[in-house]
C-alpha cells in the first residue's frame, strides 16, 4: 500500500527508468567500508530506502505549498545486483549510470553503500561535463581523503582520488567536519589542494548549519559551473541517525539535514548528489525514515527549480 484516498505519496508517482528530472539510484556496495575497517551493512541501504520512500510524503505539501505531482521522479535501479567484492568494477558501473542520467538532463540521487561511491559519481559527472568547474560539498564528519590501501580504494579515499585525478577542476569543501575524527595531515592535504574544511564548531558559532549552508551555496555558485551535493549520513548526530557505520554523539540535526536537502534541490547548479553510509543492519527504521525524508525534501526543492538544468 502506497497511499490512502486523498493522501497521495511520493511512491505513487515514481516511475521506472532513468528519464526523470530526479532519478533515484542504488549502489549496494560496502566493500569499501570493509576495506576501511568499518561496520559493514550499508549494502542493504538502497533496498531499505526504497521501501520507506514508497510511503513518504505527502505528494502535495501544504506546509511549503509544493505539489510534486508535476515532478518526474524515477527509479533507475542499482549499479550492480550484489556486492561481490569488486569495488573498482562497481564504481565504474555507477559512473556509467550517473552519466546516463546526467546526459538525459536529470539529477541523479544515489543511495549507498559506502562513501567510496562518491568517486563513482564524480567519474560519471566528468564523462558528461569534462571541462566544467565543479564545486563539491561533502557534508561529513570525516574528510575522506585517506591514501589508498595497497593501491586499492576504500570508503575513506574517494575525495583524494578525485583531487588527484588528472581531470579535477573545482573546489572541495568539507561541511560539518569534526576535529576529533579528522587527521591534521589530511586537513593540510585539503587546504594545500585548494579546498577547505568548515568545522562543525565554526558552523555552530556562525548561526547554525542552515544559514551557513545557504551562504556556501550562494558563494560557490558564483564561481563554479555545477555543484555536487554529497551527504555522508554520519554527519548527523547519532540521536537522529543511529544507523550508520561510524556514529557520533555530535553532529547536524535531522532538521538541518532536511532543510539542507531542500535548499540543494532548489538550487539550479546542483547537478548530482549522493547519500552514503546508511546501515540498516545497525538501525533500520528511524534512520531509514530520515534518509527517505531527505530524498523527499530534495524533491520538494527540485520542484521549485526552472525545468531546464544549467549546462
Amino acid at each position: 500500500r502506497m497511499s490512502r484516498p486523498g493522501d497521495p505519496r511520493l511512491g505513487d508517482v515514481i516511475a521506472r527508468g532513468i528519464h526523470g528530472a530526479l532519478v533515484l539510484l542504488g549502489h549496494p556496495i560496502d566493500e569499501g567500508v570493509r576495506r576501511n575497517g568499518g561496520r559493514v551493512g550499508a549494502r542493504h541501504g538502497p533496498a531499505a530506502v526504497r521501501e520507506f520512500v514508497r510511503t513518504t510524503g505527502t505528494l502535495i505539501n501544504p506546509e511549503y505549498d509544493i505539489d510534486l505531482s508535476g515532478l518526474a521522479v524515477s527509479d533507475g535501479g542499482n549499479s550492480v545486483e550484489q556486492d561481490t567484492g569488486d569495488l573498482e568494477g562497481a564504481t565504474d558501473k555507477l559512473a556509467g549510470l550517473v552519466a546516463s542520467v546526467l546526459k538525459n538532463g536529470g539529477v541523479p540521487f544515489t543511495i549507498g553503500g559506502g562513501n567510496d561511491q562518491s568517486f563513482g559519481s564524480y567519474l560519471g559527472y566528468r564523462q558528461i561535463f569534462p571541462q566544467k568547474r565543479l564545486a563539491v560539498i561533502n557534508i561529513d564528519a570525516h574528510l575522506d581523503v585517506r591514501p589508498l590501501m595497497d593501491g586499492r580504494a576504500h570508503s575513506g579515499s574517494p575525495f583524494r582520488q578525485m583531487l588527484q585525478s588528472g581531470d579535477w577542476a573545482g573546489t572541495y569543501t568539507v561541511f560539518a567536519g569534526q576535529g576529533s575524527q579528522c587527521s591534521a595531515e589530511h586537513t593540510r592535504f585539503i587546504t594545500e589542494t585548494g579546498g577547505r574544511v568548515l568545522w562543525l564548531s565554526a558552523i555552530e558559532a556562525q548561526g547554525g548549519a542552515v544559514p551557513v549552508f545557504r551562504s556556501l551555496l550562494h558563494d560557490l555558485a558564483a564561481t563554479h559551473d555545477h555543484i555536487f551535493f554529497s551527504f555522508d549520513l554520519d554527519a548527523v548526530r547519532g540521536a537522529d541517525a543511529p544507523g550508520v557505520s561510524c556514529s557520533s554523539a555530535l553532529g547536524l540535526t535531522a532538521h538541518d539535514a532536511l532543510e539542507m536537502c531542500r535548499m540543494a534541490g532548489e538550487h539550479p547548479k546542483v547537478r548530482l548528489c549522493d547519500l552514503s553510509e546508511y546501515n540498516p543492519i545497525i538501525e533500520r527504521y528511524r534512520t531509514g525514515k530520515l534518509v527517505a525524508q531527505m530524498f523527499y525534501y530534495f524533491a520538494l526543492g527540485l520542484a521549485r527549480r526552472p525545468r531546464s538544468p544549467p549546462m
